[in-house]
């Protein structure tokens, strides 16, 4: 049944890509349009990440608790399909797009959190962990191909309308969900873990852990607000950027393809790929900054294939060494605290561009900082296991 499950996961999942493909695109562009300020962008990934900050633990201790983990996946993709609607007529009005936009993006967290779930009942063994997380990752990315440069179509032909679409995307996915809303999905006995293999979690890892992924994501985070700083003057911008988003896919594609191939060879450990992430995502940081609209597109591949590098096995590392019935409150914890940064990256960044300092010199700042976000975090996790 779970492999059913995992399958049916696969084919939500991808519904819901397409959707969040036309949310990523159409939903900030319409913004930039509406008022014309890169300050806009920043409060829209403001109110993008403060469900992030405030929900997770929530919604990760309520998917905990319950053994009918589907019925809360189906109840999130029907509220967003409620929420896709009604943002249409209510684009106008900035706080009311805010608050929808947060909405969305709560709701996103239970899907997320329900995914990760059931992949972490389904096996202890950290090879078929990066296994499954990679082939989900690699069915995600690949539609990602074709749908975000599709986004950036119809988000210039039809602007916020094409929210629409999204909406009938995830009520498709909520209905495929019904057959399974009485499955209770849970870890089936295992044999004990000896203790050898066990994470021991001490207060230098857990504070090296956390201070290091907060330092890397006010680095990170501030790629975005350099792209849109680089197309806001163009005439087609939403259809570069949709362009440059199937690029960063490409890139995410290429990772978790060679990410899937390892594991199934059982070469590649867990705490390898996320520093090797790392290490790419901020050198992206340097190339956005150069002053020419061809620097882009290999940065945002480099910026993809980093970023799923550490997201898949950060995930399987996850999903490897804290049980089931907490897994979901501990990556809301986690998350919670990761995210709280991001949104006071973009504002900071985007207010700084304004401001008229000059591009190269706050990507370069950028690159340093994650750099040294990375150096801690290989430091502080030096007694994690390999395999």
């Amino acid at each position: 049944m779970k492999r059913t499950l995992y399958r049916l996961h696969v084919i939500t999942s991808s519904l819901r890509i397409v959707g969040d493909a036309i949310e990523y695109v159409a939903l900030p562009w319409s913004l930039l349009n509406a008022t014309g300020s890169l300050i806009s962008i920043g409060g829209f990934s403001l109110f993008t990440h403060l469900p992030w900050v405030l929900f997770p633990p929530i919604l990760g201790r309520a998917l905990d608790r319950a053994t009918k983990k589907v019925r809360l996946a189906f109840l999130a993709l029907i509220l967003q399909a409620l929420l896709a609607v009604l943002i249409v007529p209510l684009s106008s009005n900035v706080w009311a797009f805010y608050l929808i936009v947060s909405g969305i993006s709560a709701l996103d967290i239970l899907h997320r959190y329900y995914g990760l779930s059931l992949i972490a009942s389904m096996t202890l063994d950290s090879s078929e962990l990066q296994s499954l997380n990679a082939k989900l990752a690699t069915v995600e990315n690949a539609l990602s191909l074709v749908a975000f440069p599709l986004a950036g179509l119809l988000a210039y032909r039809f602007g916020i309308r094409v929210m629409l679409l999204d909406a009938v995307l995830l009520l498709l996915g909520a209905l495929a969900l019904v057959p399974y809303l009485n499955v209770e999905v849970k870890r089936e006995k295992m044999a004990e873990i000896g203790e050898d293999k066990r994470l021991q979690i001490s207060r230098r890892l857990v504070l090296g852990v956390l201070a290091s992924v907060l330092i890397f994501n006010f680095a990170v985070s501030s790629f975005r607000v350099f792209v849109f700083a680089s197309l806001r003057e163009l005439g087609n911008g939403e259809f570069i950027y949709g362009l440059l988003q199937s690029l960063t896919t490409v890139g995410s594609l290429a990772a978790v393809a060679l990410l899937a191939l390892f594991a199934e060879r059982r070469e590649i450990g867990l705490r390898r790929p996320l520093i090797i992430g790392m290490l790419l995502q901020s050198t992206a940081l340097l190339i956005v900054g150069v002053p020419a609209l061809v620097a882009l597109f290999p940065a945002g591949f480099i910026i993809g294939f980093g970023w799923e590098l550490l997201n898949v096995s950060f995930d399987s590392l996850m999903q490897r060494f804290i049980p089931l019935e907490s897994l979901g409150t501990a990556r809301g914890v986690f998350d919670a605290i990761a995210t709280l940064v991001i949104p006071l990256s973009q504002l900071v960044f985007a207010w700084l561009v304004e401001r008229g300092v000059e591009t190269l010199c706050l990507t370069s700042a950028a690159f340093l900082i994650g750099a040294l976000a990375v150096g801690l975090f290989a430091i502080t996790t030096r007694g994690l296991p390999s395999g």
